[in-house]
């Protein structure tokens, strides 16, 4: 039986106010109770929001998502705190779950998988991203070298290839993409072809879980 779940997006990009709306179309009973796209708005805000789940960005306009963690963890300590981020980097995870974060998924993931973060938090988990488990599990271990990971120079990626990585993981169409960089869509088709080339992979989720562990992103 799923429990309800009431959530509060604090996230400045429209384009993944629009994903997780459409996400969230796929769950009846499920609701998005508010939205803020600051730090000051949604210290306003959220904590009279009703909300049991706050899907919240690292990288807002106006402060870090990490000190927004630490009031709201104090504000509404019945809520779940989930941090919905394109940031992969091990210090802002391990700062996340210290200021408060029950779960951390990346952008780039599919609907099914968001939902199922948010089924987990509500379950009593704590979903988080298979690349940035990983990095927890380095914190209990030696760290040894990866031969696998540092990339043969036909593997490089270009400039433009880069720049494409980085609004695939902002969560970004390739027509919105297209847009950003002016190109034409068939070009950034192209570009994401050759992502999956060099990073042997075939999915943009792949792509992006992909470049976490390469250090690409």
């Amino acid at each position: 039986m799923h429990v309800e779940a009431r959530i509060y997006l604090i996230e400045d990009d429209p384009t993944i106010l629009s994903f997780v709306t459409q996400a969230l179309d796929g769950r009846p009973g499920w609701q998005l109770v508010g939205h803020a796209g600051s730090v000051v708005q949604a210290l306003q805000m959220a904590p009279v929001s009703g909300a049991n789940v706050f899907l919240v960005d690292l990288g807002l306009p106006d402060g870090r998502g990490e000190d927004l963690l630490r009031q709201l963890a104090r504000a509404c300590p019945d809520a779940e705190l989930l941090v919905f981020t394109v940031f992969g980097e091990e210090s802002r995870l391990l700062e996340a779950l210290q200021s408060g974060a029950t779960g951390y998924v990346l952008k780039g993931c599919t609907h099914d998988e968001l939902l199922s973060a948010i089924d987990q938090i509500l379950a009593g988990g704590a979903p988080i991203s298979p690349i940035l488990a990983r990095l927890l599990l380095r914190q209990f271990r030696p760290e040894v070298p990866d031969a696998s990971i540092t990339a043969s120079p036909e593997h490089q990626l270009s400039e433009r290839e880069t720049e494409v990585l980085k609004l695939v993981a902002q969560g970004y169409v390739n027509k919105e993409i297209a847009t950003r960089l002016s190109i034409s869509p068939a070009t950034v088709g192209t570009h994401i072809k050759n992502l999956y080339r060099k990073l042997s992979v075939h999915s943009r989720v792949q792509v992006l879980r992909a470049a976490q562990e390469r250090g690409l992103l």
